[in-house]
């Protein structure tokens, strides 16, 4: 569809999986969230679970597949008998619409069913798919109903082509971002308060993890690794977020504090010193790592998925080609260690570094093109 025809276009929606609004902690909903407070007319509707439904808010979630005698005899694919509430709520919602334009929000089944739906519409109808991991496959029997694709890198998009004999979308890389004015390096004065204040020394050095217990995030190697590096560091302190509250730990040296609300993370990222990302599968992105690198922590990190194409520009990382390899963990903090003194991390350059409002301008674009 052409910039031209886009400016006649009646009628936007969006369609997620997902309740919005939303506060979730670390997740694209936070920012979608934002993007429709700051932008309150971008869409005209939104399709989720909400749990505030009213305005342009819409209740719809997807219902359980029932695969058995009536599928069969339909020859239907799952996903489409899951979106019936969604189907419902677009024929009532673009009624003598002309002109349509879907977003769909990182869900391949949801977008599979308004792929069918799309082929059934006398409109003009524009079909966009924001996909938060590294890569899909699109088959091309519907992913032909797709007409642009929004990733997270160029790195997940050309995987994604690599992996697809077909792939005919339109592509945007919007890559990520968060709020530089909630996440910013403290000064050296501010950042000792807040440790001295949160019970730590003034000669403790803090490395953090934040993630959740799924067994790809790498939970499990970390408490090997914060281990084999406390035996050669003895002032490092080690500070989980995510992690459950009762995780068997090592010692008092070792602090969990289980899920936060996402306003409060910063008061934790701002005292650390290093962060370890240790995914163990090929990551989309990466949220949590750019908030504790724009706090001002050297990050360690898995060189996977999209992560090598995040932190390209960014000094004081160090890449770990070989994650399930604790050795090579030791190896690149020994790294991070020996040049902590001259690390002197400066907000006015870390505040351009994934920022959210970039990340705004890019999907309005991605939009609007």
């Amino acid at each position: 569809m052409s910039s031209k025809s886009f400016d006649k276009i009646l009628i936007r929606i969006l369609i997620s999986n997902t309740g919005l609004p939303s506060a979730k902690i670390g997740s694209w909903t936070n920012r979608i969230t934002r993007l429709l407070e700051s932008h309150p007319k971008l869409f005209d509707w939104i399709l989720s679970p909400t749990d505030t439904p009213g305005g342009q808010f819409v209740y719809c979630r997807k219902e359980k597949a029932k695969p058995g005698i009536l599928a069969k005899i339909l020859r239907k694919s799952p996903a489409l008998l899951v979106a019936s509430q969604y189907f419902k709520a677009l024929e009532r919602l673009t009624k003598d619409q002309t002109e349509i334009q879907l977003l769909v929000m990182d869900d391949l089944a949801l977008l599979e069913a308004i792929a069918d739906w799309k082929t059934r519409q006398k409109s003009t109808v524009r079909l966009d798919f924001s996909f938060h991991g590294h890569s899909f496959i699109l088959p091309e029997a519907w992913g032909k109903q797709v007409n642009k694709v929004y990733f997270l890198t160029q790195l997940g998009y050309q995987e994604t082509r690599r992996r697809n004999d077909v792939f005919a979308p339109i592509v945007e890389i919007i890559g990520n971002g968060c709020d530089s004015n909630l996440f910013f390096p403290l000064s050296p004065a501010d950042k000792l308060q807040s440790k001295l204040s949160l019970g730590y020394r003034d000669q403790d050095k803090i490395l953090l993890w934040v993630s959740n217990p799924r067994p790809k995030k790498g939970l499990d190697l970390f408490l090997q690794l914060g281990k084999r590096l406390q035996a050669i560091y003895p002032d490092l302190k080690i500070l989980l977020i995510g992690a459950p509250k009762d995780l068997q730990l090592a010692d008092d040296s070792w602090k969990s504090l289980g899920k936060i609300p996402n306003a409060e993370l910063p008061n934790y990222l701002q005292i650390g010193d290093f962060y370890c990302f240790t995914s163990l599968w090929k990551e989309g992105f990466g949220l949590s790592l750019i908030e504790a690198a724009k706090c001002g922590n050297q990050v360690i990190v898995s060189s996977t998925g999209g992560i090598p194409e995040v932190v390209q520009n960014l000094p004081n990382s160090y890449l770990v080609e070989s994650p399930n390899i604790i050795e090579s963990w030791v190896e690149a903090f020994d790294q991070a260690w020996d040049s902590r003194s001259d690390f002197a991390p400066e907000r006015d350059s870390l505040s351009n570094f994934q920022n959210l409002d970039d990340w705004n301008r890019r999907l309005l674009n991605a939009l609007e093109s």
